[in-house]
């Protein structure tokens, strides 16, 4: 259908192109020689866009005037949208002495990382789901519209402290992929009669017109630094600083970058002719070069999506069945709210853990989560997911761990 090309084409083409719930079981007493673990996962949030909608713009379907009417009531005057896909594997080593300090072992980790956010006017929306008929004779607003996506993979070494289990390690990232757009201000208007277009841009929108693996390079840092705190004199817990995929990287291939800052008229020439032409359509430079925005090409630096979380650990020697945890995180990203967070712990046997947790902040904002934590001999297996009952986005989170 028109719409759902359209609406790929303009959050992904017009525009130029884990750290989660599963609360860190934290134990001090059992020394293990050596852990793995995996994490990963897949999660999208909104402001605005109903599951209803979201979903048949990733899996296919039909999507009818109900649909788009559910999500177009959710939107305000500026709406948030958001991906994270990842995963990653963590090697900790207790035996060695690094450096020969009786207290020190190494890490070594390795990575996929996917993010995307995104925020959108609501005529931009209402333009792409609707057409312009409901805004003839008036503005349809683009400002206020922005995008940024990276994907990237990373390969770390670093220093661990077998007591603490605090950690810091040093990244190479290598960047497969990135875009990034923004409308200072922009729109399109037409005329009551249909016959003149205005297109307003203030702007600009960069991409790597490459398909090659590696278009960049850099540093970074990871750090969990785990502090004590005690609550009763024999009882201690722990508040986690962590922080992921904090560096910057050189791009090896330079980016296509577009700017505008011009209103264009056509006269004769219809809002839905632009969008049905398929030589306009066909590719992004096509439209961008026949309205007169200027082109370059440049390498630069890029700070990457690094990931910040305060929180209270789970003191998995606790006497307490029923423990709370709580924090804030956030991404380096202008789009992306930072997000409050409190939940509650229980162990309903020795092994297996379940919690509730809620949220507010993000790319949407309150939310409801659940996981459980199910430990089998050396092996701990966590299971969760953020949106529990939120209907505007869906989540799942998976870590897994071995200790011998």
């Amino acid at each position: 259908m028109k719409y759902i090309f359209l609406f790929n084409f303009l959050f992904v083409v017009f525009l130029f192109k884990a750290q989660h719930w599963c609360p860190v079981q934290h134990d001090t007493l059992i020394q293990s020689k050596n852990e793995i673990i995996f994490s990963g996962c897949a999660n999208y949030s909104s402001t605005s866009l109903n599951n209803s909608l979201t979903k048949k713009l990733f899996y296919g379907g039909e999507i009818t005037e109900a649909i788009k009417d559910k999500s177009f009531k959710l939107h305000g005057d500026l709406n948030r949208f958001g991906t994270d896909i990842s995963a990653e594997i963590e090697y900790r080593n207790f035996s060695v002495n690094l450096l020969k300090h009786k207290n020190w072992g190494f890490v070594v980790k390795a990575g996929y990382y996917s993010f995307l956010a995104a925020q959108y006017s609501k005529d931009l929306f209402g333009v792409t789901f609707y057409g312009n008929d409901m805004y003839q004779g008036q503005l349809a607003s683009f400002s206020g519209t922005e995008i940024s996506s990276y994907s990237f993979e990373k390969l770390g070494f670093g220093w661990l402290d077998k007591k603490s289990k605090s950690s810091v390690c040093l990244n190479v990232f290598n960047l497969t992929n990135t875009l990034s757009a923004k409308i200072n201000t922009g729109g399109i208007y037409q005329s009551n009669e249909g016959d003149t277009l205005m297109v307003l841009f203030d702007g600009d929108a960069s991409f790597i017109n490459s398909k090659s693996f590696s278009n960049g390079l850099g540093l970074g840092l990871d750090f969990d630094i785990r502090i004590p705190m005690t609550y009763k004199s024999d009882e201690s817990n722990y508040i986690q600083f962590l922080g992921r995929n904090l560096g910057l990287v050189s791009l090896t291939q330079a980016q296509t970058i577009y700017r505008a800052d011009s209103v264009y008229t056509f006269t004769g020439f219809t809002f839905d002719q632009l969008l049905n032409n398929g030589d306009i359509l066909s590719s992004p430079a096509n439209i961008l070069d026949s309205v007169g925005i200027t082109k370059s090409e440049k390498k630069s630096i890029l700070f990457l999506p690094g990931f910040l979380q305060v929180s209270k650990l789970i003191n998995e020697n606790s006497k307490n069945r029923l423990q709370e945890f709580y924090g804030i995180r956030m991404y380096l990203s202008s789009i992306y709210t930072p997000m409050l967070f409190i939940g509650a712990n229980y162990r309903v046997g020795k092994n297996l853990n379940i919690g509730l947790n809620g949220s507010y902040g993000g790319f949407t904002s309150y939310r409801l989560g659940m996981y459980s934590s199910l430990k089998i001999r050396n092996w701990n297996l966590a299971l969760a997911s953020e949106n529990l009952i939120s209907k505007n986005g869906e989540s799942i989170i998976l870590r897994l761990q071995c200790a011998f």
